[in-house]
């Protein structure tokens, strides 16, 4: 014990004073080897100080007694000689577990909470809200004696045991048959309190068990909680035996449920059969599986207004396929159930903990279990997959020591720090976008978070498909990390760019073969040079309305994007439906619009130089129409797919970071995959009709027809085969987010 720093802890300006006195009653001890008097060494009556020294003095008392072996004073005695003790805010609760620590060291036996409610009546709620885990504790005695006072073969009202699965800190669990109903089940024996009956009836959700019903017998104070029985075991078994395999993978699952089988005896272990090839895959996924399905479940009970407050390895059960299931809701705090409050069953298993959940439990810190939320079981969650994964826990717990409080400090210090480095990690897309995802759910400040386990179930199912993975991990590197810090220029680089270098390329052709060819052949010289003339003008004229108008309709268009990254950049914020499925829709726009203009051009050129010039030929109009036509279809097929990957590898996977794919999404990006074919064959085939016009009109025969010829082959090629990359990129990414969105739906149907 170190009276020293509690004492300093109080921050009292008469430090050095307080300190004379407990020395000089410390020395007054060793000298006399028996208790001195109390009251020889306090301040008087109206120092201040003098219930800050009892308070100190009565833990060296205690101390003392205990280590002579003297006669023990309870602190009712104290009370009786010192009045003063109980002034204030009554007895004070460091004192209460001074003597509790010392009972314990001396005799081996926790003291029940109802003799400190019975002793201390005025300090109930401090003591059911800071006594808790050491109630756990007293109560898990409870639960081995209650699995010694039943065996298997005996019966219990309408339950005859089979088998004894497991004893808890609340009970003993067999598996048993209802004789009324031949059925088996799982069967919980434990005492006659607690809501946890009433807790699971109100979930009906296919990763947590399901229970049927209860039967009290007051007659020996036991209630029997009767529900689904989950043959494979419990994830509990899973993590060790993680721990001894030298090559981890699914095959851990498959031989963790054929030996439940076997000790059970319920079924086959021969032929065991994990679902969506669960035994062939890595150990990240397998880790990913897992977690997705208990994060849905805990996602479901928060919906439900209901806390579990203590996952655990031991608390998710496996099914014989390979599916988790959420148990034990007895330290759960559900906000429907009349009568149940945050404080009443408070507790859970520290290690799992997150910070504000350990403060909880520590008297100085003024927290309090009605402060915690969805993000605390995300924080246990994550500690949970962490051991999974790597086969220790997150934080070096087991080099924390002291008293109680001591140790309460200290792992919260440690999971402020963050996480420990895995003992191994992977630099491979899935495994790394794990470790990511866990060292969020376990961040000190429970907004830095994912803000609902529903937001973790669907990062965690996104991780499953690799390909995912790499996009989710990538979304903030290289290319894509200046994409989305400036989102509305890349936008427009992406979908106004290619255009640029068209309409320089048209120019060079137009002024050469058409306004060139019309100066020299009109008979009138003057006239001539006035079409050329409009021509230059009309160049200008019409690309600055062309591209001014393109850039504010592109701008308007992709504003609600835009909008949405950055709010998402700035921090937590609401789904982005709508814009998610305004950025699907990009390419196909910009593809529309950029014909459209080309189109119009190839009608405003011809028609503006007849306006401005009164005499124009009959070929000008189909030449002008054509050339801008092949370009405009040229140019379209180039912004579709830069504008296309940058939407799925960046703005897509940002906008799905507090969200889950719709059904209008996969809707969206099956049909840009299909206008992905078609843009694909513009990129190919319209040079080729180019070179093809060029050859049959024989216009390539000279020096300039030539140029155009080669440009059109060299850079047609060139072109080609970079949209045909972008192509495949773009269609697998598709196909990885559709398949994401499948599993994500079949699992929330199992």
């Amino acid at each position: 014990m170190n009276q020293s720093s509690e004492i300093h802890s109080r921050g009292d300006d008469r430090w050095d004073e307080l300190a004379e006195y407990l020395e000089a009653f410390l020395h007054q001890w060793e000298e006399l080897g028996f208790g001195p008097c109390l009251s020889d060494h306090l301040p008087p009556a109206d120092d201040p100080l003098r219930r800050d020294v009892l308070i100190e003095c009565i833990k060296v008392d205690l101390e003392y007694r205990h280590e002579s072996g003297g006669p023990i004073l309870r602190l009712e005695d104290y009370l009786a000689e010192h009045p003063e003790l109980g002034t204030s805010d009554g007895m004070p609760l460091e004192l209460i577990r001074e003597e509790c620590h010392l009972r314990k060291q001396s005799t081996g036996q926790e003291v029940a909470v109802d003799e400190l409610l019975d002793r201390f009546p005025d300090k109930a709620d401090d003591i059911r809200r800071h006594f808790s885990v050491d109630d756990v504790d007293n109560q898990s005695k409870s639960g081995r004696q209650l699995n010694d006072a039943y065996q298997p073969g005996d019966r219990l009202g309408d339950f005859y045991l089979m088998t004894a699965l497991g004893t808890g800190a609340f009970g003993s669990v067999y598996l048993a048959r209802q004789e009324s109903m031949q059925r088996l089940v799982a069967l919980k024996v434990s005492g006659d309190k607690g809501t946890e009956a009433q807790t699971l009836a109100q979930l009906d959700h296919p990763n947590i068990v399901r229970v049927y019903d209860q039967v009290r017998l007051p007659e020996q104070d036991l209630r029997l909680l009767y529900m689904q029985f989950v043959a494979g075991g419990t994830l509990r078994a899973v993590v060790k035996a993680s721990q001894a395999a030298e090559t981890k993978s699914g095959q851990i699952i498959s031989k963790c449920v054929a030996e439940a089988l076997e000790h059970t005896g319920v079924a086959s272990s021969q032929h065991v059969s994990l679902k969506n090839g669960l035994a062939e895959k890595s150990w990240a996924e397998v880790t990913c599986h897992l977690g997705m399905e208990v994060a849905q479940a805990l996602h479901y009970a928060h919906e439900q207004g209901i806390l579990h407050r203590d996952v655990k390895p031991a608390n998710v059960l496996i099914e014989a396929n390979g599916s988790a299931r959420l148990a034990d809701f007895n330290i759960s705090f559900g906000t429907a159930i009349e009568g149940d409050n945050a404080e009443a069953s408070f507790g859970g298993s520290l290690a799992y903990m997150s910070p504000e959940q350990l403060a909880a439990c520590d008297p100085s810190t003024g927290a309090r279990p009605t402060d915690l939320d969805a993000r605390s079981d995300v924080f246990s969650l994550g500690v949970l997959l962490w051991e999974l994964m790597y086969g220790k826990r997150p934080f070096p717990d087991e080099s924390v020591v002291g008293g109680w409080l001591e140790t309460l400090d200290g792992m919260i210090a440690l999971r402020k720090q963050g996480p420990c480095e895995p003992l191994q990690s992977s630099s491979n897309a899935p495994d790394a976008l794990l470790l990511s995802i866990l060292r969020r759910c376990m961040a000190p400040d429970p907004a830095d978070r994912f803000q609902t386990a529903g937001e973790l179930a669907r990062e965690l199912g996104l991780c499953l498909q690799p390909r995912v993975a790499r996009l989710i991990r990538q979304r903030d590197t290289g290319w894509r990390r200046i994409a989305l810090a400036w989102p509305m220029i890349a936008f427009l680089c992406a979908a106004i760019g290619p255009h640029i270098f068209a309409a320089g390329f048209n120019y060079a052709y137009n002024e050469t073969k058409i306004v060139q060819a019309i100066l020299e052949n009109h008979q009138d010289v003057e006239v001539g040079k006035r079409q050329r003339a409009a021509f230059e003008t009309l160049v200008i004229v019409i690309n600055a309305i062309a591209f001014s108008a393109a850039f504010a309709i592109c701008i308007g268009y992709n504003l609600p994007v835009v909008r949405a990254i950055r709010r998402e950049r700035d921090g937590p914020t609401e789904p982005h439906t709508f814009a998610r499925l305004r950025s699907l829709k990009l390419s196909r726009f910009v593809t529309i619009l950029g014909i459209t203009e080309w189109i119009i051009a190839g009608i405003a050129y011809p028609t503006s130089l007849f306006a401005i010039t009164g005499h124009l030929t009959e070929v000008v109009p189909i030449y002008f129409f054509s050339s801008l036509l092949i370009c405009g279809l040229l140019a379209a097929a180039y912004p579709f797919f830069l504008t296309a990957t940058l939407t799925i590898q960046a703005f897509v996977p940002t906008l799905l970071r507090r969200d889950r794919l719709t059904s209008s999404d996969v809707t969206e990006m099956r049909t840009l995959s299909n206008q992905a074919g078609w843009s694909l064959y513009l990129a190919g085939g319209v040079p080729a009709a180019g070179m093809m016009i060029l050859l049959i009109t024989r216009e390539g025969d000279d020096d300039f027809g030539r140029t155009a010829l080669s440009v059109l082959s060299v850079l047609g090629a060139i072109g080609f085969a970079f949209v045909l990359g972008l192509s495949r990129s773009l269609q697998s990414d598709i196909e990885a987010l559709i398949d994401a969105y499948r599993l994500a739906r079949e699992s929330n149907q199992e």
